[in-house]
Order: structure tokens, then sequence, then C-alpha cells
């Protein structure tokens, strides 16, 4: 039964819905048809949703006298005291979408319950009701809105063009699709269907169905329980592991989120069994006690707090861990199950990998943890007993620094300069008075006026190239020095470097990555990108730079996606930074190599006549300079 909210209830419900673009929308209006018990939900869009809109369903419906009550603020059936928001089940409980979609389109509702005789027709106009009255119509309910921000044209100049606004509503019923796999999904774009799943229940089908081929060979199974939260679903095994995180999706009960907790666990379980560079995909649903987890946080609902962050980390931890062991050994692992194999298998709890151990006994054991419920006591710190009847790990417990290390950029660390200061064009000129020689201007670039020739000494740990300047000495990193001028090549010639490839390459992103490319692909091809769209979720790289013959065309393709993304129009210039940064360091002189002298000098000389080298593509400075009023001051000769 649909009713008005108390105020004392509405007032503790999280800030009020906002239609952004036709996406909101229709994710509004989805999760009603869940909540609704629909077993097949319709969606049809024509020029992005922003013309045409429609959500069909065979879901209760709607009595008449409920009908104008729906489209008021605070009205829902989902709830009627503030002590339920403790325990939300439904996807939707805040009782503002269709009000806020009511406001903003022309919207006509065709509704009819089972038990009744006569159904319900409705049309409300920018808030304004222009149609009430009983007609026939199917059981279920559909929604249908016209010219969204019709009476808000200024809103309409946010919207980005229709293929891109098509997109972003195909990946919200996606999304819906995942996680509803026993709902019959279809979905519609300018009346041709381009979406439909079964409805089976089989969450591996509707992957199939939205991903592809490609991305759905490449999973292993997930299913693991442990104190009332069930992980289950699939996950890339370690060699189909992507060149970013597009691919990660997570449902708490069945509601799709964004949350930092889940991705730590899912990537801290691939540590030592994935390439650096390289992340996990999957699609993971949570299920756990309702009032475990707050869903009031923010609008969008695509925020969640748990009320045990370390057991939810933990749980998924240890179910990505087994879904690697399934993955790896074909094999089915239970807790507790005996078997008559002659290898178990345990992890080693300090490198986190998996350590074949041949003895008699038992094999097949799932990982897990053991709790003492009476005493309470922490289980010790063993990776695995084998006195026990089975192998059972035991992980240390999990701190917050793993959402730290899982998300820090590892491949570069801060270098800290200390006593050393940046040239600048003071070093070269004899300090006069004691209050000049305290002068420190950290300015890199040299004036070409003040620059005397450089003198050559020798290396310093395999990795500095020692130089004398003056009253200066100089130190620079000799593989920063190198990947910097790489780098620089690197960016000249990259636009004329494209090759046709002999045997196309089959790529595989989300809708969102995929769209992504497509909106740029002018610009990709002037690089030597040139990429042959198949559907919405594949496409053929048909030609690639020669430049990046080292590189996978697939990784590569994947990481520019993922810039595309992040940020804007201003790409040029910045698209393929990471994709070169990545070459230049790779052919790069390294440290800790022997370098010969004479490539050493012609490396310094070429770092000092250039100013623009100055700092590697990661920020890091090349050259440093220490005075030498400041070595004779630390010696003691100068007071």
């Amino acid at each position: 039964m649909i009713k008005l909210l108390d105020k004392s209830v509405y007032e503790l419900i999280a800030a009020g819905e906002v239609i952004e673009r036709p996406a909101s929308v229709i994710k509004e209006l989805v999760e009603n048809a869940i909540d609704a018990g629909a077993k097949r939900v319709t969606v049809e869009i024509k020029n992005g949703g922003v013309t045409y809109m429609r959500v069909t369903d065979d879901g209760c419906g709607m009595a008449y006298g409920e009908v104008p009550t729906a489209f008021l603020r605070h009205a829902t059936s989902k709830l009627s005291r503030a002590e339920e928001l403790d325990n939300i089940s439904t996807l939707g409980f805040r009782g503002e979408a269709l009000a806020s979609v009511a406001a903003v389109t022309k919207t006509e509702v065709l509704t009819k319950r089972a038990e009744d005789e006569l159904g319900t027709a409705y049309k409300i106009e920018g808030g304004e009701e222009t149609l009430y009255e009983e007609t026939g119509c199917p059981d279920g309910t559909t929604i249908i809105m016209r010219e969204l921000f019709f009476n808000t044209p200024a809103r309409l100049k946010f919207l980005k063009k229709d293929s891109t606004e098509a997109n972003y509503v195909q990946s919200v019923a996606d999304k819906l699709a995942l996680s509803y796999p026993e709902v019959a999904f279809s979905f519609i774009k300018d009346n041709k269907t381009v979406r439909v799943t079964a409805g089976d229940g089989k969450l591996y089908s509707v992957i199939y169905s939205v991903f592809g081929k490609q991305f759905a060979a490449g999973l292993t199974e997930v299913d693991y329980s442990q104190n009332n939260i069930r992980v289950s679903g699939y996950i890339t095994t370690p060699y189909a592991c992507r060149a970013n995180r597009q691919m990660q999706y997570f449902f708490i009960n069945g509601r799709s989120v964004k949350n930092t907790t889940c991705m730590a666990a899912l990537e801290e379980g691939y540590r030592n069994s994935v390439m650096v560079g390289k992340f996990p995909a999957c699609v993971l649903n949570i299920e756990m006690p309702a009032g475990d987890v707050d869903v009031n946080v923010s609008p969008s609902k695509t925020e969640v707090r748990f009320a045990d962050e370390k057991m939810i980390f933990e749980t998924v931890y240890l179910a990505v861990k087994n879904g690697i062991l399934n993955g790896e050994n074909s094999k089915e692992m239970r807790v507790g199950v005996k078997d008559t194999a002659a290898e178990k298998y345990a992890f080693d709890t300090a490198q986190n990998k998996p350590e074949k151990i041949v003895s008699g006994g038992v094999e097949n054991v799932q990982i897990s943890k053991v709790y003492n419920t009476e005493k309470k006591i922490k289980p010790e710190n063993k990776p695995y007993e084998l006195n026990s009847p089975k192998a059972i790990y035991k992980p240390v417990p999990p701190k917050s620094i793993f959402i730290q290390e899982v998300f820090e950029d590892k491949t570069e660390t801060k270098t800290e300069t200390k006593s050393y200061e940046f040239l600048d064009k003071s070093s070269f000129i004899r300090p006069g008075s004691q209050e000049e020689k305290s002068v420190q201007t950290p300015d890199p670039i040299i004036e070409e006026k003040y620059k005397p020739s450089l003198k050559f000494i020798g290396e310093l740990f395999k990795t500095y190239i020692v130089c004398e300047c003056g009253d200066e000495l100089i130190l620079m990193d000799k593989h920063a020095a190198h990947e910097r001028i790489r780098f620089e090549q690197l960016k000249k010639d990259l636009e004329s470097s494209g090759q046709l490839l002999a045997e196309p390459v089959r790529l595989s992103l989300s809708l969102e990555e995929m769209t992504a490319l497509a909106d740029n692909a002018e610009y990709l091809e002037s690089l030597g990108i040139e990429l042959f769209f198949k559907s919405e979720n594949e496409a053929e790289i048909t030609a690639f730079p020669s430049l990046l013959t080292d590189l996978s065309p697939e990784d590569t393709l994947q990481k520019i996606s993922a810039v595309l993304l992040k940020g804007g129009d201003d790409i040029e210039g910045l698209l393929f930074d990471d994709v070169l940064h990545t070459v230049a360091c790779k052919g790069a002189i390294k440290a800790n190599e022997p370098t010969s002298p004479k490539e050493l000098e012609i490396l310094a000389n070429r770092v000092w006549e250039d100013n623009s080298i100055r700092y590697c593509p990661h920020g890091r400075p090349i050259i440093t300079t220490m005075s030498k009023y400041n070595i004779e001051r630390n010696f003691g000769r100068i007071q």
C-alpha cells in the first residue's frame, strides 16, 4: 500500500533524488519494478532517452486510488516507520523517484493489479495531473516518459549526445540484469532490441549476454560463506586480468555499489597471483543481513556502510582466494570434506602464495577462518596444521593498510632531496657576502649565460652520474634522464608509426569503455590505432603504432579507455602518456646496472645542454647539486 511518510521519518532519509540524465530515470523505475516482484522487465528508449523512455513490468501493479499518491514526494510502500531504515531490504525506499521524474517529463502510467477487473490510466506533466481514469490494460505497470527536461531547457545542455546517453542507460540496465539474473530483461534502443537476458537465474548466462564470449571465457566461479555473509559470482582467472578496474562489479543484497573495502579485498586476494599493472575483474554478489549494512548514505544509493568492515574484507578476500584455487586446480573445495588423494594445499600467510605439500591425507579443502566463539581468543598465526583432519588457512587479520597498499602506485617511490638543491643561476656566482651565501633558489632551469662547461667524473652506486661544474658537484639520475629523453622522442614519433596488423586483435570491454573509444575513434586513428566495432562490447584492433610493438594492443586500449573515461575532452598530450611512460621506462638505461663511461658522459652533456630535461615522466627530479661552499662547511673548513 502506497502512503505518505510521516515527516519524522522522511527527514531521516538522505538527500533528495536528483534526475541528472535519462539513465537515472531508468534506474529508479526498473528498481521499482523489481521491488514490485516483476519477472520480466522491458526498457525502451529513443534518442538516448531524451524524447522517449518506457519501462514495462509484470509486477504487482498499483490500485486505482494509490496512483496519484505515488507521485507525491515521500510516498512509498517500502517502509512506514523510522525503525525500518535500519533494516532496508528493497532497492527503493525514499518515495521520491516518481515525483522527481514527473516534475521534468510528460509521464503516462498504465497499471493494474491481478485481482482488479480494470486498471488505471494516469497522466502527469511537469507535476500537474492531466488524466486519471480506469481503463483496460494487462497486469503490471507501464510508465512512459516523453520530453525529458521539457520545462527546464537549461538542463538539456548538460546532456551528452544521444548515443552516449543511450549507452549510459544500457549500462544501468546491464547492472540491474547482473544483480537479478532471475529477472528477464529486454532493452530496446531506437526500435532495435539490443539486449535480452533469459531470466533463468543463472548469473553466467547474463554475464555472457552482457559482456560477450571472450570475457565470460576467462572467469571462474566463486561461492563462499562465513558468519551469515555469502559471496558468490565470478572472478577472472589471473591470466585474464585487465589493465584497469573498469570491470569490477559488486552487488550488496542485489544493489550495485562502489565500495573501496570490497575492491581492496578483491585485489589483495590476487596478490602474488597477477602481474604488476594488471587488475582483476569480477561480478560478485554479497548477501548479508540487511541490518548489517546502511544503504541510506547518499542519494544515488551506490555507497554503503558496513557494521563490520573487517568481516566484509575478510570474507571477500577468502572467497577470492578460494576462487583462484578452484580456477588453477579445477577442484571443488569445501570446508571439512575428506578425500583420499595424496596432496593437500596450504598457503604461506606472509606471501599469500599457494604451496603444494605432498603427504598422505586430505585434499580439496576450502580456505576458511577458524573462530573460537567461547573464549574469543584470536587464532594463532599459522598457515596450516598438518595434524588436523583438514588444512585450514588462518589469515592474519586484515589491517586498514591493506586498502592503501592496493591502491597506491608502487611503481615509483618518492625521492627525497635531503640537503641537495636544484641547479640555479646563483649556483655559478661566487658568493660575496654571508647573506648571499645562505640564499637558495630551488629553480631547476639554468639560464644559458650562466652555464659553464661540465666535467664528467664518474658514476655513484651504478645509478648517479657524478660531474663537476665550477664550484658545484652535479649528480644526475641516469635512468630518469634517459627515460625522459626516450619519452619525448616517442611522443614526437608516435603519429607517424601506424601499422596494419597481420591479424586483427579482439578487444572485449565494458560498455562505458567501448563508448569512450568510439567517441574518440577519429583521434585514435590519427595516432595509428584503427578499430572496427563489432558490437557494444567487442571490437577488433586492425592497426596499431609500430613504436608500441612491445606492448599488448588489448592492454593498451584498456588503459587508454580508462584515461578517456576519467577526463573530459582535453585528451591530446595526455592520452598516451601512461603507455609511453611504460615504453620509455623499459627501454631506458637501468639503475644498478653497469654503463660505460662514454655513454654516461654523452648522457650527462645531453642533460646539461637541454634545460627541458629536468624531471622524469613520473615527476621525479633528474639533476641536483651541492655547492663547494656547503661541502667545505660540512668538513669544517668554513665556519
